[in-house]
């Protein structure tokens, strides 16, 4: 017997609507996936661009305590006990005047000793990196400045300067950056940061192995929020295989951490609450655009130091005089108040020479239109 106009009817119907749910949920999938390919994508460039802000701040201190004649001096002499009293000072006169704030110095010989030390007394002069630091090695070869994140007894940002007299090699400076501040600035942010080393470079991180852990990775970052760290546990397999994934609150967004020979070695695990995807979205334009700066900053540091002091009498003026032009005005005051007492120790002629040299390169960079 043929079924009546009713039940077809009704079928029809039945089956249209469970097209149009299917459709409405494959179009949902869609655009979530859209969204979270989108917020992790400027989430990463809005993450290295603080990253590689970090480095240029790391970097700008190794360069202007390169041409420090006390510590050149202190170094020369072999005199350690002057070297950390300068280093002391000097690094908390930076501190004051400046936007760096969490930063460790030290000074490494020729022969890769540490000779002072910031953060310790003397009691550690003479003790040997070279068994803890490859990329030493590596800056040997180079003989410029670098900044990188490779793993020593802890892993860090380490910006590091040739030590000069002259032509003379003498060692090292360095300056060296743990990934607390930038940590603390993303939590203000809403991201949560996980700095996972790969376990395998235990041997090297000898200050780290007491650190927890996240599958086959050490946190490395001392303030990491442990609620995201135990929700990541069920996760900990997908960090190595995916871009981002989903738990059941958070979007998480990985990135490859790499040293200074471009070996991987861990990853960055951001972490945002899924209701807050929404605020990394279509913001992909201004985030590259302070990503540019970020890479500018670094690329400006380094050329700096190869170009010399110019009329300045050393790096250290020349870097601080070139920061009066971006501070902000809350700022301003300790800024001039450093910069006058700067400048009272140079001549008429030399402060006529900084300025027309000043005045040469800002025409030399204008654009010609």
């Amino acid at each position: 017997m043929f079924p009546s106009y009713k039940t077809i009817f009704i079928t029809l119907l039945t089956l249209l609507l469970l097209v149009v749910i299917g459709a409405f949920v494959r179009v949902s999938l869609k655009l979530n996936t859209v969204r979270a390919e989108e917020a992790s994508d400027n989430l990463l460039i809005y993450f290295r661009h603080l990253i590689d802000r970090e480095k240029a701040n790391a970097l700008f201190l190794s360069v202007a305590l390169s041409d420090n004649k006390s510590l050149k001096d202190a170094l020369i002499e072999g005199d350690e006990e002057a070297g950390y009293r300068i280093l002391i000072e000097t690094l908390d006169k930076l501190k004051t005047y400046t936007f760096i704030k969490d930063v460790r110095t030290q000074i490494i010989t020729q022969d890769l000793d540490i000779f002072a030390r910031s953060w310790e007394n003397e009691s550690f002069a003479g003790m040997p990196l070279e068994g803890f630091r490859a990329d030493l090695q590596r800056i040997r070869r180079i003989q410029k400045p670098k900044v990188s994140i490779d793993p020593g007894r802890l892993l860090t940002i380490k910006a590091t300067t040739p030590f000069k007299n002259g032509a003379e090699l003498i060692g090292y400076i360095e300056a060296i950056k743990t990934f607390d501040e930038i940590t603390l600035y993303l939590r203000k942010k809403g991201i949560e940061l996980l700095v996972l080393m790969d376990n395998r470079y235990l041997d090297i991180a000898t200050l780290m192995r007491d650190n927890p852990t996240l599958g086959d990775y050490v946190v490395s970052n001392r303030n990491y929020n442990s609620v995201v760290t135990s929700v990541l546990e069920s996760y900990a397999d997908r960090i190595a295989k995916n871009r981002y994934f989903m738990s059941d609150d958070y979007l998480h967004v990985v990135d490859e951490m790499r040293d200074s020979a471009g070996e991987r070695i861990g990853y960055y695990l951001l972490t945002i609450p899924k209701m807050k995807m929404v605020h990394f979205e279509n913001r992909e334009e201004q985030i590259s655009f302070f990503l540019r700066l970020s890479k500018d900053d670094l690329y400006d540091v380094v050329n700096s130091w190869e170009q010399g002091n110019g009329s300045y009498k050393n790096m250290y003026d020349k870097e601080f005089i070139r920061l009066l032009e971006s501070v902000d005005e809350a700022q301003r005051a300790k800024f001039d108040e450093e910069a006058r007492a700067i400048l009272k120790g140079y001549t008429r002629e030399e402060l006529i020479n900084i300025i027309l040299q000043k005045r040469y390169v800002r025409q030399k960079e204008g654009k010609i239109r």
